[in-house]
C-alpha cells in the first residue's frame, strides 16, 4: 500500500498560513492526532482529518489547530497527492518549494495547471481540477464531466449542492477545503485507489501540450519563449520577436511559419525546425532563412523550401521516415 511505503524523508508538512515545509516527525505526529482544538469527535470529517493526520499526509497549524474550512491552494494538494502516491522527487533547485512534487506528477504524466507558474500554485485549487487529477491518477478518460462522473461512481463524492446534473452538484467551480481534501483522500484510499496508475499524458497547464510542442520545448523555454499547443498536431507562440507557428498537416507535410524580425528568432526556430524532423541540420536551415530574408527569393534546400513572406517566411518539408 502506498502510505504503508512511506519514507519518513518523504513526509514533509505543510502549513497553510506561510508555506512552511519542514521535516516530518513521527513522534509530532501521534502527539497531534490525539485531536485539534478545531475539530471535535462530532465534526463531520473528523474521522477523516485524524486520518490524514496520522498517515503523514497533513498536519495542523503551528498553532495546534486544523483549519478544516480553509481552502487549499493547488501546490498543497499536490504535495499531498504526491506524497499519497510515493511519487518519487528529486532535489534541485527550484523557484518554489512545491516544485519537486508538480515535477513527480510531470514524470507521472500529470501536468498541473501550475506545473511552470508559481502564481498558479498559490492560488485556491478549484473541485474540478481535483476531479480531473484524482481520475486520471486511476487510469481514466480525460475530461472534466468524466472524471466528475467517475468520482460520484466510484462513491468518492456525494456532491455539495443542488443541481440537475453531476458536475453542478459537484460545484467544478468551488474551492477545495481542507477538510474535503483529507475526506476525498481517505474514500480514495478506502476504496484501494493506492497505486498510481495514469498512463496518458493529461496536460492542465495553459499552454498545454502535444508530441510537437515536448519535442522543442526546452529550445523555447531557454529563450524564455512560451510555446502553445493548439491541438493535437500544432503549436503558436505569442512572442512579438519570436513569433512562430507550426502545423503537421495529415500525411507527411509539415508548415513552420517564423516571423520576418531578429537573427535571434531565426536561429531559435533553425534548432526548433532541426528538433521537428527538418530534413537539415540547424546551421544549414539558419543560413537559409538569412538568404531568403536578404534576397527575398525562395530557398530550395532538398526536401525543404523556404519561401519569404511579407512579415513571415514559410518552410515547408516533408517529414521522413525513420
Amino acid at each position: 500500500m502506498a502510505i504503508a511505503a512511506m519514507t519518513v524523508s518523504s513526509l514533509l508538512y505543510i502549513s497553510e498560513a506561510d508555506f512552511h515545509i519542514g521535516s516530518f516527525e513521527p513522534s509530532k505526529a501521534n502527539a497531534q492526532s490525539a485531536g485539534f482544538p478545531d475539530v471535535n469527535e462530532r465534526y463531520w470529517a473528523y474521522e477523516e482529518i485524524t486520518w490524514a493526520d496520522e498517515s503523514g499526509l497533513m498536519t495542523g497549524y503551528k498553532d495546534g489547530s486544523f483549519g478544516p474550512g480553509d481552502e487549499m491552494t493547488e501546490a498543497q494538494f499536490v504535495t499531498i497527492l504526491q506524497r499519497y502516491f510515493n511519487l518519487e522527487t528529486s532535489e534541485g533547485e527550484n523557484s518554489h518549494w512545491s516544485q519537486p512534487s508538480y515535477q513527480a506528477l510531470s514524470n507521472s504524466l500529470l501536468r498541473m495547471p501550475g506545473l511552470r507558474n508559481d502564481s498558479v500554485k498559490n492560488r485556491e485549487v478549484t473541485r474540478g481540477i481535483i476531479s480531473q487529477a484524482l481520475a486520471h491518477s486511476q487510469g481514466q478518460e480525460p475530461g472534466l464531466e468524466k472524471s466528475v462522473a467517475w468520482m460520484f461512481k466510484e462513491d468518492l463524492t456525494t456532491g455539495r449542492q443542488d443541481g440537475s446534473t453531476q458536475t453542478e452538484r459537484y460545484d467544478v467551480n468551488g474551492k477545495l477545503t481542507r477538510a474535503q481534501a483529507a475526506v476525498f483522500l481517505k474514500r480514495l484510499h478506502d476504496s484501494q485507489f493506492t497505486q498510481w496508475r495514469g498512463e496518458i499524458l493529461l496536460d492542465m497547464t495553459p499552454e498545454g501540450s502535444n508530441v510537437y510542442t515536448e519535442k522543442v520545448r526546452s529550445l523555447y523555454s531557454e529563450a524564455g519563449v512560451t510555446l502553445y499547443a493548439r491541438d493535437n498536431s500544432s503549436f503558436a507562440t505569442a512572442d512579438p520577436e519570436y513569433y512562430h507557428l507550426f502545423q503537421a498537416y495529415q500525411g507527411e507535410r509539415r508548415e513552420y511559419v517564423i516571423s520576418r524580425t531578429t537573427e535571434s528568432n531565426f536561429e531559435l526556430a533553425s534548432k526548433a525546425a532541426e528538433a521537428l524532423g527538418a530534413p537539415l541540420s540547424a546551421d544549414d536551415i539558419f543560413n537559409a532563412l538569412k538568404q531568403a530574408e536578404q534576397t527575398e527569393e525562395v530557398q530550395q534546400l532538398g526536401e525543404i523550401e523556404i519561401n519569404p513572406r511579407p512579415s513571415d517566411i514559410f518552410m515547408l518539408w516533408d517529414e521522413q521516415e525513420e
